[in-house]
Formats: C-alpha cells, structure tokens, sequence
C-alpha cells in the first residue's frame, strides 16, 4: 500500500512540467505462520510531458528517505 502524501510541480510550461512527490509505503509478506511489514519514506522525483492535450509521465526516479523492517502478530 502505497499512501502519497504532499505534491509539488515546479518548472511548469505548457507542455512540460517537473514534480516531486512523498510518499509512505508499506509492504507485508508472509512465510508461513511469519508475516513481516517493511515500511519506507519514499520520494519521486517526475518529469512529464503533454501529448495529444494529456499529461503523461516521461521519467520517475525513486529516492528511499528511509526504510523499516516490523515483525507482525
């Protein structure tokens, strides 16, 4: 589950724009009867471009701000 929090466009034309957003994330797998959740700040860095009058993603880089490991009852 991903859960973005705060947007930001910045350098905005009228067919480009580049952006930021963060975001937590929360990731759980299951070994047997062990379930664990990996949680992580994470933050992407877009450039996007207008085609045919839409917005469309051109690049998305992925920063992790940090990460967490939890065991799970």
């Amino acid at each position: 589950m991903h859960c973005p929090g705060q947007s930001t466009l910045f350098d905005l034309t009228s067919d480009r724009a580049k952006g930021e957003t963060f975001c937590l994330a929360r990731h759980v797998t299951v070994d047997g009867e062990a379930r664990q959740v990996m949680i992580a700040a994470l933050r992407y860095t877009d450039s996007f471009v207008k085609q045919e009058g839409a917005w469309r993603f051109a690049e998305r880089l992925l920063f992790v701000v940090w990460s967490e490991n939890r065991a799970m009852r």
